[in-house]
């Protein structure tokens, strides 16, 4: 996440997550005296929590601090593998691509072959977790979004795994009957490339030691619910991924934990990271730039699906727009769907991992407008072929004030109209 921007430009980024640091920080604390957890908990982003920068330290732990609100940056001049394209992407109409339909019923999927769930960030520090779980399951969902940190989960190389914050998530999901999707993502300060300065989200120096961490998630929660893995979120964005975007290195990544998720839970659907509807620029890829580049650099075969966050507001669904990330899946040319049918992959399917619409900030649609953006996405996903999930972002109104105004239930956990809207337009 998170699309916040005014009509035709896009400024992306990634809401803090404070309720999950305070969690890992209490439950790692509580379940014992291992190496690895003493070592996550003396890391500079969480030793300095009290400091006057205790708020960017946060958002970079295990969040990330991101780019400037509507900041110009200068096109990129040489990351790009075709520069032409880069050139011509934001303003293409819409396009028929043989094969490809914006809507289609005939020979899809039904509803019931979409995967709908929640994308809630905070769910592992959720006091309340079977009651929320509970109430998510009511509303229609079937499964949850959220991350399975390498960060937190290994602080150290030779410490072992981590495993209590995830563990609690899953007995709740089995009581309650539900799945996950789990995001697998960030780097230990041991494990990320030089220049990144020890971020959370820098990009791992070793595919090899993230597939570890990747093969390690998928043996344990396979079994337990987890169906969905997905790699990486935003991969497409510097602040996401440090020191800056790259397509040849996240595609190395993506195929290194391909390969151990499937040898760990061959029925595993393993899904690429959710890429996040920017523009290219210095510090970010257009997603069907970052898509046509992982193509290049030999991605297919090293997934099940195509993950995507095609927020679109303060535009909705129905409404093209050449900027908006919903418009882009298959309705712009190039457009995700036309990528991937011009590389065989027009049987995979895009895997909306979020999409919501903020009822509060400079960005705010109100409430009304949120009701209106999830209706209307809904139905469409109802009626497209080519989905295979519809995560909602977010469940709550995030306790920072960052990203306000994304929840179906504000901070307070009061429901707004887009609650019982969704209740009824979830098949």
């Amino acid at each position: 996440m998170r699309h916040a921007g005014e009509k035709g430009v896009k400024v992306f980024r990634t809401a803090p997550r404070p309720a999950l640091i305070v969690f890992v920080l209490i439950a790692l604390s509580a379940c014992g005296t291992a190496a690895g957890t003493n070592a996550w908990m003396a890391s500079p982003a969480v030793t300095n929590a009290s400091s006057s920068e205790a708020r960017l330290a946060l958002a970079a732990t295990p969040a990330v601090a991101s780019m400037s609100n509507g900041a110009t940056v200068a096109p990129r001049t040489s990351a790009s593998r075709s520069p032409s394209a880069r050139a011509t992407l934001g303003g293409a109409s819409p396009m028929a691509v043989p094969g490809v339909t914006a809507t289609s019923t005939a020979g899809g999927a039904t509803s019931g072959g979409v995967v709908y769930g929640i994308a809630d960030p905070e769910i592992l520090g959720d006091s309340s977790l079977v009651q929320t779980l509970e109430a998510m399951k009511a509303l229609g969902a079937t499964t949850v979004r959220f991350d399975a940190s390498w960060y937190w989960g290994q602080p150290t190389e030779t410490g072992g795994f981590q495993w209590a914050p995830l563990d609690r998530v899953f007995a709740a999901l089995k009581q309650v009957g539900m799945s996950a999707d789990l995001d697998i993502n960030q780097t230990p300060t041991w494990a990320g490339v030089a220049g990144a300065d020890q971020n959370p989200w820098a990009a791992p120096a070793s595919p090899a030691a993230f597939a570890a961490w990747a093969g390690a998630v998928a043996s344990r929660y396979g079994p337990q619910g987890a169906k969905y893995f997905e790699i990486w979120n935003e991969p497409n964005t510097q602040g996401a991924w440090e020191p800056q975007p790259d397509p040849a290195a996240y595609t190395a990544v993506l195929k290194a934990a391909y390969s151990a998720i499937k040898a760990a839970d061959p029925s595993a659907i393993v899904l690429t990271g959710g890429l996040a509807p920017v523009g290219n620029t210095a510090t970010s890829y257009d997603p069907r730039t970052f898509l046509e580049d992982m193509y290049a650099d030999g991605a297919e075969g090293s997934f099940d699906g195509v993950g995507a966050h095609p927020y679109s507001y303060p535009a909705t669904p129905d409404e093209f727009e050449s900027w908006s990330g919903w418009s882009e899946m298959s309705q712009t040319s190039p457009s995700l769907r036309s990528i991937m049918a011009e590389n065989g992959d027009s049987a995979k399917k895009i895997w909306i991992t979020e999409y919501g619409a903020p009822t509060l900030g400079a960005d705010s649609v109100g409430e009304a407008g949120q009701e209106t953006e999830l209706v209307q996405a809904i139905a469409q996903v109802k009626d497209l072929s080519w989905v295979g999930s519809f995560f909602i972002y977010t469940w709550a109104d995030l306790t920072t004030d960052t990203y306000p105004g994304f929840g179906l239930l504000t901070s307070d956990d009061t429901e707004k109209p887009a609650y019982s809207a969704v209740a009824g337009a979830m098949p």
